[in-house]
Protein backbone atom coordinates (compact mmCIF):
# COMPACT_ATOMS: atom_id res chain seq x y z
CA UNK A 1 0.00 0.00 0.00
CA UNK A 2 1.30 3.06 -1.22
CA UNK A 3 1.63 6.49 1.11
CA UNK A 4 -1.51 8.20 0.00
CA UNK A 5 -3.85 5.14 0.30
CA UNK A 6 -2.55 4.47 4.00
CA UNK A 7 -3.51 7.79 4.76
CA UNK A 8 -6.52 8.00 3.04
CA UNK A 9 -7.89 5.50 4.88
CA UNK A 10 -6.59 6.28 8.13
CA UNK A 11 -9.07 9.44 7.53
CA UNK A 12 -11.92 7.74 6.67
CA UNK A 13 -11.44 5.48 9.82
CA UNK A 14 -11.48 9.12 11.39
CA UNK A 15 -14.52 10.04 9.50
CA UNK A 16 -16.14 7.43 10.33
CA UNK A 17 -15.76 7.33 14.10
CA UNK A 18 -16.49 10.78 14.44
CA UNK A 19 -20.16 10.53 12.80
CA UNK A 20 -20.84 7.50 15.10
CA UNK A 21 -19.83 10.28 17.77
CA UNK A 22 -21.53 12.61 16.69
CA UNK A 23 -24.74 10.73 17.09
CA UNK A 24 -24.44 10.55 20.82
CA UNK A 25 -23.49 13.84 21.36
CA UNK A 26 -24.23 17.61 20.97
CA UNK A 27 -21.15 19.20 20.98
CA UNK A 28 -19.83 18.65 16.94
CA UNK A 29 -17.25 21.47 17.00
CA UNK A 30 -15.45 19.71 19.72
CA UNK A 31 -15.81 16.22 17.80
CA UNK A 32 -14.47 17.68 14.36
CA UNK A 33 -11.81 20.29 16.25
CA UNK A 34 -10.44 16.63 18.06
CA UNK A 35 -10.65 14.77 15.27
CA UNK A 36 -8.88 17.47 12.93
CA UNK A 37 -6.38 17.13 15.86
CA UNK A 38 -5.86 13.69 15.30
CA UNK A 39 -5.61 14.24 11.26
CA UNK A 40 -2.67 16.66 11.94
CA UNK A 41 -0.98 14.47 14.27
CA UNK A 42 -1.19 11.91 11.61
CA UNK A 43 -0.21 13.42 8.71
CA UNK A 44 3.03 15.14 10.86
CA UNK A 45 3.54 11.18 11.48
CA UNK A 46 3.63 10.08 7.80
CA UNK A 47 5.72 13.16 6.95
CA UNK A 48 8.11 11.52 10.28
CA UNK A 49 8.42 8.20 8.58
CA UNK A 50 8.19 9.18 4.45
CA UNK A 51 12.03 8.58 4.05
CA UNK A 52 11.88 5.54 5.84
CA UNK A 53 9.27 4.46 3.64
CA UNK A 54 11.16 5.99 0.66
CA UNK A 55 13.94 4.32 1.41
CA UNK A 56 12.27 0.90 1.07
CA UNK A 57 11.18 1.86 -3.13
CA UNK A 58 13.79 0.61 -5.65
CA UNK A 59 11.71 1.11 -8.59
CA UNK A 60 8.18 2.42 -9.77
CA UNK A 61 6.40 1.96 -12.42
CA UNK A 62 2.59 2.94 -14.18
CA UNK A 63 -0.39 3.91 -11.66
CA UNK A 64 1.35 3.30 -8.12
CA UNK A 65 3.38 0.31 -8.97
CA UNK A 66 6.26 -0.30 -6.65
CA UNK A 67 9.37 -2.81 -6.62
CA UNK A 68 10.40 -2.85 -2.55
CA UNK A 69 14.17 -3.54 -1.65
CA UNK A 70 13.47 -6.66 0.38
CA UNK A 71 12.36 -8.45 -2.94
CA UNK A 72 15.21 -7.34 -5.10
CA UNK A 73 18.01 -7.76 -2.21
CA UNK A 74 16.18 -11.17 -2.13
CA UNK A 75 17.14 -11.94 -5.82
CA UNK A 76 20.79 -9.91 -5.34
CA UNK A 77 21.44 -12.42 -2.63
CA UNK A 78 20.91 -15.37 -4.85
CA UNK A 79 22.44 -13.99 -7.76
CA UNK A 80 25.90 -13.51 -5.44
CA UNK A 81 25.44 -17.42 -3.72
CA UNK A 82 25.55 -18.89 -7.41
CA UNK A 83 28.53 -16.99 -8.42
CA UNK A 84 30.04 -18.08 -5.44
CA UNK A 85 29.60 -21.65 -6.41
CA UNK A 86 31.77 -20.64 -9.27
CA UNK A 87 34.59 -19.13 -7.24
CA UNK A 88 33.36 -15.88 -8.25
CA UNK A 89 32.52 -12.33 -6.19
CA UNK A 90 29.49 -10.41 -7.61
CA UNK A 91 31.41 -7.13 -6.68
CA UNK A 92 33.09 -6.81 -9.57
CA UNK A 93 29.68 -6.87 -11.43
CA UNK A 94 27.73 -5.87 -8.91
CA UNK A 95 25.98 -2.25 -10.66
CA UNK A 96 25.46 -4.31 -13.55
CA UNK A 97 23.45 -7.44 -11.81
CA UNK A 98 21.08 -4.64 -9.71
CA UNK A 99 20.03 -3.38 -12.83
CA UNK A 100 19.28 -6.28 -14.40
CA UNK A 101 16.97 -7.43 -11.40
CA UNK A 102 15.24 -4.48 -11.40
CA UNK A 103 14.95 -4.18 -14.69
CA UNK A 104 13.45 -8.26 -14.64
CA UNK A 105 11.58 -7.40 -11.77
CA UNK A 106 9.63 -4.70 -13.17
CA UNK A 107 8.54 -6.44 -16.62
CA UNK A 108 7.16 -9.44 -14.34
CA UNK A 109 5.09 -6.83 -12.74
CA UNK A 110 4.24 -4.89 -15.83
CA UNK A 111 3.63 -8.27 -17.64
CA UNK A 112 1.33 -9.03 -14.90
CA UNK A 113 -0.69 -6.49 -14.62
CA UNK A 114 -1.27 -7.00 -18.25
CA UNK A 115 -2.47 -10.60 -18.03
CA UNK A 116 -4.91 -9.43 -15.49
CA UNK A 117 -6.19 -6.31 -17.25
CA UNK A 118 -6.47 -9.06 -20.76
CA UNK A 119 -8.29 -11.47 -18.69
CA UNK A 120 -5.61 -14.08 -19.17
CA UNK A 121 -4.90 -14.77 -15.59
CA UNK A 122 -8.32 -16.49 -15.12
CA UNK A 123 -8.00 -19.93 -14.80
CA UNK A 124 -11.48 -22.10 -15.43
CA UNK A 125 -12.15 -24.86 -12.25
CA UNK A 126 -10.74 -27.46 -15.06
CA UNK A 127 -7.51 -25.99 -15.81
CA UNK A 128 -7.01 -24.81 -12.40
CA UNK A 129 -7.29 -28.81 -11.35
CA UNK A 130 -5.34 -30.03 -14.16
CA UNK A 131 -2.46 -27.76 -13.00
CA UNK A 132 -2.67 -28.43 -9.50
CA UNK A 133 -2.74 -32.73 -9.98
CA UNK A 134 0.47 -31.81 -11.78
CA UNK A 135 1.94 -29.87 -8.94
CA UNK A 136 0.91 -32.25 -6.28
CA UNK A 137 2.67 -34.98 -8.90
CA UNK A 138 5.90 -33.25 -8.89
CA UNK A 139 5.94 -32.55 -5.83
CA UNK A 140 6.06 -36.04 -5.13
CA UNK A 141 8.70 -37.19 -7.60
CA UNK A 142 10.65 -34.03 -5.35
CA UNK A 143 10.24 -36.13 -2.33
CA UNK A 144 11.42 -38.78 -4.00
CA UNK A 145 14.48 -37.87 -5.44
CA UNK A 146 15.74 -36.05 -2.58
CA UNK A 147 14.94 -38.56 0.30
CA UNK A 148 18.46 -40.06 -0.18
CA UNK A 149 19.93 -36.62 0.39
CA UNK A 150 17.95 -35.49 3.07
CA UNK A 151 16.41 -38.45 4.98
CA UNK A 152 18.36 -40.53 7.52
CA UNK A 153 19.50 -43.95 6.56
CA UNK A 154 17.66 -45.82 8.94
CA UNK A 155 14.69 -43.94 8.91
CA UNK A 156 11.30 -45.32 8.11
CA UNK A 157 9.35 -44.59 5.10
CA UNK A 158 7.08 -42.49 6.96
CA UNK A 159 9.61 -40.82 8.86
CA UNK A 160 12.18 -40.34 5.45
CA UNK A 161 9.22 -38.50 3.97
CA UNK A 162 8.50 -36.50 6.95
CA UNK A 163 12.65 -35.77 7.11
CA UNK A 164 12.37 -34.83 3.30
CA UNK A 165 9.16 -32.75 3.03
CA UNK A 166 11.13 -31.03 6.62
CA UNK A 167 14.34 -30.43 4.67
CA UNK A 168 12.59 -28.94 1.59
CA UNK A 169 10.33 -26.31 2.74
CA UNK A 170 14.36 -25.03 4.62
CA UNK A 171 14.58 -24.49 0.66
CA UNK A 172 11.63 -22.94 -0.14
CA UNK A 173 9.78 -26.04 -1.72
CA UNK A 174 6.76 -26.56 -1.28
CA UNK A 175 3.72 -27.60 -3.18
CA UNK A 176 1.78 -24.42 -2.86
CA UNK A 177 4.87 -22.86 -4.41
CA UNK A 178 5.32 -25.53 -7.15
CA UNK A 179 1.47 -24.68 -7.75
CA UNK A 180 2.27 -21.15 -7.98
CA UNK A 181 5.02 -21.14 -10.17
CA UNK A 182 2.81 -23.64 -12.88
CA UNK A 183 0.52 -21.12 -12.32
CA UNK A 184 2.65 -18.49 -13.13
CA UNK A 185 4.02 -20.41 -15.94
CA UNK A 186 0.55 -21.18 -17.52
CA UNK A 187 -0.28 -16.86 -17.28
CA UNK A 188 2.82 -16.47 -19.30
CA UNK A 189 2.23 -19.07 -22.11
CA UNK A 190 -1.14 -17.40 -22.73
CA UNK A 191 0.00 -14.00 -22.98
CA UNK A 192 2.59 -15.25 -24.82
CA UNK A 193 -0.04 -16.54 -27.66
CA UNK A 194 -1.82 -13.51 -27.21
CA UNK A 195 0.47 -12.01 -28.49
CA UNK A 196 2.30 -13.88 -30.91
CA UNK A 197 -1.05 -15.94 -32.38
CA UNK A 198 -1.02 -14.42 -35.77
CA UNK A 199 2.54 -14.09 -36.47
CA UNK A 200 3.92 -15.97 -39.30
CA UNK A 201 7.18 -15.73 -41.00
CA UNK A 202 7.48 -14.18 -44.57
CA UNK A 203 9.44 -15.48 -47.28
CA UNK A 204 11.59 -12.65 -46.66
CA UNK A 205 12.55 -13.79 -43.31
CA UNK A 206 13.17 -17.33 -44.34
CA UNK A 207 15.24 -16.28 -47.00
CA UNK A 208 17.08 -14.10 -44.15
CA UNK A 209 17.71 -16.68 -41.67
CA UNK A 210 19.14 -19.59 -44.57
CA UNK A 211 21.92 -16.07 -45.35
CA UNK A 212 22.38 -16.01 -41.84
CA UNK A 213 22.96 -19.70 -40.89
CA UNK A 214 25.38 -20.10 -44.54
CA UNK A 215 27.13 -16.59 -42.62
CA UNK A 216 27.83 -18.09 -39.44
CA UNK A 217 29.29 -21.53 -40.62
CA UNK A 218 31.60 -20.02 -42.91
CA UNK A 219 32.50 -17.88 -40.19
CA UNK A 220 32.76 -20.37 -37.75
CA UNK A 221 32.81 -24.03 -38.74
CA UNK A 222 36.73 -24.07 -39.75
CA UNK A 223 37.32 -24.80 -36.60
CA UNK A 224 36.40 -28.40 -36.16
CA UNK A 225 35.28 -28.60 -33.03
CA UNK A 226 32.67 -25.95 -33.52
CA UNK A 227 31.57 -27.75 -36.65
CA UNK A 228 31.33 -31.05 -35.27
CA UNK A 229 29.65 -29.82 -32.27
CA UNK A 230 27.26 -28.11 -33.85
CA UNK A 231 26.56 -30.77 -36.29
CA UNK A 232 26.08 -33.25 -33.34
CA UNK A 233 24.30 -31.28 -30.96
CA UNK A 234 21.45 -31.03 -34.11
CA UNK A 235 21.73 -27.65 -34.84
CA UNK A 236 21.32 -26.34 -38.62
CA UNK A 237 24.24 -26.86 -40.43
CA UNK A 238 24.22 -24.58 -43.47
CA UNK A 239 27.56 -24.77 -44.57
CA UNK A 240 30.32 -27.28 -44.74
CA UNK A 241 34.16 -27.37 -44.38
CA UNK A 242 36.29 -29.12 -46.94
CA UNK A 243 37.40 -32.18 -46.47
CA UNK A 244 35.18 -33.83 -44.53
CA UNK A 245 33.61 -37.18 -44.87
CA UNK A 246 30.60 -39.15 -42.46
CA UNK A 247 31.63 -42.33 -41.19
CA UNK A 248 29.44 -44.51 -38.99
CA UNK A 249 31.18 -47.20 -36.36
CA UNK A 250 30.60 -50.26 -34.49
CA UNK A 251 32.90 -49.73 -31.16
CA UNK A 252 33.49 -52.97 -29.13
CA UNK A 253 33.93 -51.51 -25.88
CA UNK A 254 36.31 -52.05 -23.11
CA UNK A 255 34.54 -53.49 -19.61
CA UNK A 256 35.30 -51.50 -16.77
CA UNK A 257 38.19 -53.23 -15.28
CA UNK A 258 39.52 -53.18 -18.85
CA UNK A 259 39.24 -49.77 -19.11
CA UNK A 260 40.94 -49.23 -15.83
CA UNK A 261 43.56 -51.25 -17.06
CA UNK A 262 44.45 -49.30 -20.28
CA UNK A 263 44.51 -46.09 -18.28
CA UNK A 264 47.05 -47.42 -16.08
CA UNK A 265 49.06 -48.62 -18.81
CA UNK A 266 48.92 -45.13 -20.55
CA UNK A 267 49.91 -43.70 -17.53
CA UNK A 268 52.77 -45.61 -17.23
CA UNK A 269 53.57 -44.97 -21.22
CA UNK A 270 53.22 -41.34 -20.69
CA UNK A 271 55.66 -41.23 -18.17
CA UNK A 272 58.27 -43.31 -19.75
CA UNK A 273 57.87 -40.96 -23.22
CA UNK A 274 58.59 -38.54 -20.78
CA UNK A 275 61.93 -39.90 -19.67
CA UNK A 276 62.70 -40.48 -22.74
CA UNK A 277 62.21 -37.05 -23.91
CA UNK A 278 64.50 -36.00 -20.89
CA UNK A 279 67.60 -37.98 -22.14
CA UNK A 280 66.90 -36.19 -25.62
CA UNK A 281 66.34 -32.60 -23.95
CA UNK A 282 68.30 -32.82 -20.76
CA UNK A 283 67.44 -29.48 -18.84
CA UNK A 284 70.77 -27.11 -17.49
CA UNK A 285 71.16 -28.00 -13.79
CA UNK A 286 69.00 -25.76 -10.90
CA UNK A 287 70.36 -23.94 -8.23
CA UNK A 288 68.64 -26.28 -6.16
CA UNK A 289 70.31 -29.49 -7.99
CA UNK A 290 73.35 -27.84 -7.97
CA UNK A 291 73.30 -27.25 -3.87
CA UNK A 292 72.50 -30.72 -3.16
CA UNK A 293 76.07 -32.01 -3.66
CA UNK A 294 75.91 -34.25 -0.83
CA UNK A 295 72.51 -35.82 -1.42
CA UNK A 296 72.68 -39.19 -2.86
CA UNK A 297 72.18 -38.97 -6.85
CA UNK A 298 70.07 -41.31 -8.83
CA UNK A 299 71.87 -42.86 -11.72
CA UNK A 300 69.81 -41.78 -14.70
CA UNK A 301 68.21 -44.99 -16.79
CA UNK A 302 69.55 -45.86 -20.34
CA UNK A 303 67.95 -45.19 -23.35
CA UNK A 304 67.64 -49.30 -23.82
CA UNK A 305 66.14 -49.92 -20.54
CA UNK A 306 63.78 -46.99 -21.14
CA UNK A 307 62.34 -48.49 -24.60
CA UNK A 308 62.46 -51.90 -23.48
CA UNK A 309 59.93 -50.69 -20.98
CA UNK A 310 57.63 -48.72 -23.38
CA UNK A 311 57.92 -51.96 -25.64
CA UNK A 312 56.53 -54.24 -22.89
CA UNK A 313 54.05 -51.29 -22.18
CA UNK A 314 52.81 -51.65 -25.83
CA UNK A 315 52.85 -55.68 -25.69
CA UNK A 316 50.35 -55.39 -22.63
CA UNK A 317 48.52 -53.08 -24.11
CA UNK A 318 48.00 -55.63 -27.62
CA UNK A 319 46.97 -58.46 -25.11
CA UNK A 320 44.54 -56.05 -23.80
CA UNK A 321 43.47 -55.45 -27.47
CA UNK A 322 43.44 -58.78 -28.36
CA UNK A 323 40.34 -59.53 -25.93
CA UNK A 324 38.13 -57.35 -27.71
CA UNK A 325 39.35 -58.62 -31.37
CA UNK A 326 37.33 -62.19 -31.37
CA UNK A 327 34.13 -59.64 -31.32
CA UNK A 328 35.59 -57.05 -34.07
CA UNK A 329 35.90 -59.63 -36.40
CA UNK A 330 32.56 -61.01 -35.85
CA UNK A 331 31.47 -57.87 -37.38
CA UNK A 332 33.68 -57.62 -40.17
CA UNK A 333 32.92 -61.47 -41.07
CA UNK A 334 29.16 -60.53 -40.99
CA UNK A 335 29.75 -57.26 -42.99
CA UNK A 336 32.05 -59.11 -45.79
CA UNK A 337 29.45 -61.66 -45.42
CA UNK A 338 26.65 -59.09 -46.82
CA UNK A 339 25.15 -57.84 -43.35
CA UNK A 340 23.91 -54.42 -43.19
CA UNK A 341 26.21 -51.82 -41.70
CA UNK A 342 23.12 -50.40 -39.51
CA UNK A 343 21.95 -53.97 -38.40
CA UNK A 344 25.97 -54.35 -37.14
CA UNK A 345 25.68 -51.00 -35.12
CA UNK A 346 22.43 -52.62 -34.27
CA UNK A 347 23.77 -56.02 -32.60
CA UNK A 348 27.25 -55.20 -32.26
CA UNK A 349 28.05 -51.33 -31.00
CA UNK A 350 28.26 -50.17 -27.77
CA UNK A 351 28.64 -46.09 -28.70
CA UNK A 352 25.55 -44.49 -27.79
CA UNK A 353 26.15 -41.84 -30.35
CA UNK A 354 25.08 -44.20 -32.73
CA UNK A 355 22.04 -44.85 -30.99
CA UNK A 356 20.84 -41.35 -30.82
CA UNK A 357 19.92 -38.44 -32.79
CA UNK A 358 20.88 -36.67 -34.98
CA UNK A 359 24.84 -38.62 -35.30
CA UNK A 360 22.62 -42.19 -35.40
CA UNK A 361 21.50 -40.86 -38.55
CA UNK A 362 24.24 -38.84 -40.12
CA UNK A 363 27.42 -40.33 -38.50
CA UNK A 364 30.34 -38.71 -37.45
CA UNK A 365 31.83 -35.89 -39.48
CA UNK A 366 35.94 -36.78 -40.48
CA UNK A 367 38.66 -35.22 -41.90
CA UNK A 368 42.54 -35.86 -41.82
CA UNK A 369 42.61 -32.99 -39.69
CA UNK A 370 39.98 -33.24 -37.01
CA UNK A 371 40.69 -32.74 -33.19
CA UNK A 372 37.73 -33.58 -32.13
CA UNK A 373 38.13 -37.37 -32.04
CA UNK A 374 40.74 -39.60 -31.04
CA UNK A 375 43.72 -39.63 -32.86
CA UNK A 376 43.25 -43.41 -33.68
CA UNK A 377 39.77 -42.92 -34.32
CA UNK A 378 40.41 -39.66 -36.60
CA UNK A 379 43.06 -42.32 -38.39
CA UNK A 380 40.76 -45.20 -38.94
CA UNK A 381 38.01 -43.23 -40.57
CA UNK A 382 40.35 -41.62 -43.29
CA UNK A 383 41.91 -44.79 -43.92
CA UNK A 384 38.97 -46.30 -45.85
CA UNK A 385 39.49 -45.93 -49.68
CA UNK A 386 36.15 -45.62 -51.04
CA UNK A 387 32.42 -45.27 -49.76
CA UNK A 388 31.00 -48.16 -48.55
CA UNK A 389 33.84 -49.45 -46.99
CA UNK A 390 35.10 -50.33 -43.51
CA UNK A 391 38.00 -49.79 -41.61
CA UNK A 392 40.64 -52.72 -40.56
CA UNK A 393 40.38 -53.06 -36.76
CA UNK A 394 41.29 -49.51 -34.91
CA UNK A 395 42.07 -49.81 -31.36
CA UNK A 396 41.18 -46.57 -29.81
CA UNK A 397 40.95 -45.19 -26.30
CA UNK A 398 37.00 -46.88 -25.33
CA UNK A 399 38.33 -50.22 -27.46
CA UNK A 400 38.05 -50.97 -30.83
CA UNK A 401 36.51 -49.69 -33.49
CA UNK A 402 35.06 -50.93 -36.87
CA UNK A 403 34.34 -47.86 -39.14
CA UNK A 404 32.37 -47.66 -41.96
CA UNK A 405 32.54 -44.98 -44.55
CA UNK A 406 29.07 -43.57 -44.95
CA UNK A 407 29.30 -40.51 -47.69
CA UNK A 408 31.24 -37.35 -48.73
CA UNK A 409 29.89 -34.08 -46.96
CA UNK A 410 29.74 -31.93 -50.05
CA UNK A 411 31.88 -28.74 -49.12
CA UNK A 412 30.22 -24.93 -49.18
CA UNK A 413 26.71 -23.99 -48.41
CA UNK A 414 23.70 -26.56 -48.01
CA UNK A 415 21.26 -26.29 -50.81
CA UNK A 416 18.09 -24.48 -49.00
CA UNK A 417 16.31 -27.24 -50.44
CA UNK A 418 18.05 -29.50 -48.17
CA UNK A 419 17.00 -28.05 -44.87
CA UNK A 420 14.23 -25.73 -45.96
CA UNK A 421 11.87 -27.22 -42.82
CA UNK A 422 14.45 -26.83 -40.42
CA UNK A 423 14.91 -22.94 -41.83
CA UNK A 424 11.90 -22.23 -41.77
CA UNK A 425 11.13 -23.43 -38.44
CA UNK A 426 13.98 -21.67 -37.33
CA UNK A 427 12.89 -18.29 -38.74
CA UNK A 428 8.89 -18.76 -37.68
CA UNK A 429 10.79 -19.20 -33.65
CA UNK A 430 12.57 -15.82 -34.50
CA UNK A 431 10.06 -13.81 -36.19
CA UNK A 432 7.25 -15.32 -32.71
CA UNK A 433 10.64 -14.07 -29.62
CA UNK A 434 11.32 -10.87 -31.75
CA UNK A 435 7.48 -10.26 -32.07
CA UNK A 436 6.89 -10.77 -28.34
CA UNK A 437 10.05 -8.84 -27.28
CA UNK A 438 9.09 -5.78 -29.21
CA UNK A 439 5.65 -5.94 -27.50
CA UNK A 440 6.93 -6.34 -23.66
CA UNK A 441 9.65 -3.34 -24.38
CA UNK A 442 6.65 -1.43 -25.52
CA UNK A 443 4.54 -2.31 -22.26
CA UNK A 444 7.19 -1.81 -20.23
CA UNK A 445 8.15 1.48 -21.54
CA UNK A 446 4.50 2.87 -21.71
CA UNK A 447 4.77 1.90 -17.59
CA UNK A 448 7.62 4.65 -17.70
CA UNK A 449 9.45 3.15 -15.15
CA UNK A 450 11.90 4.86 -12.38
CA UNK A 451 14.72 3.32 -11.01
CA UNK A 452 16.29 4.69 -7.48
CA UNK A 453 19.92 2.57 -7.82
CA UNK A 454 20.87 4.68 -5.01
CA UNK A 455 18.47 2.47 -2.18
CA UNK A 456 19.59 -0.89 -3.76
Amino acid sequence: MNLKKFLCMVMAMLLATGAFALAETDDVQAQLNAANERIAQLEAEVELYRPYYEQQIVAEYGEGGIIWREDAMAEYEAAASAYSQYGLSIDTYADAVKQDILNSLVQQAVLKEKAEELGLSQLDDEARANLEAEAAENYETYIENYKSYFAAEDASDEDARAQTIAAMEQYGLTQDVLVQQMLDSYVDEQLHSYVTADVAATDEDIQAKYDELVAYGEEHYTDDRAYNTARNGGEIVAWNPEGYRAVKHVLIKFDDEQSQQYSSLQSTLSSLNAELEALDDPQEETADEADAEDAEAETPRTREEIQADIGRIGTELEALYSQLLPRAQQVIDEFEGGADFESLIEKYNEDPGMQNEPTASQGYAVAAESTTWDPAFTEGAMSIEAVGGISAPINGQNGVHIIYYLSDITPGAVPFEDIADAVTAAAQEDKVNDTYDAQVAAWVEEANPVYHMDRF
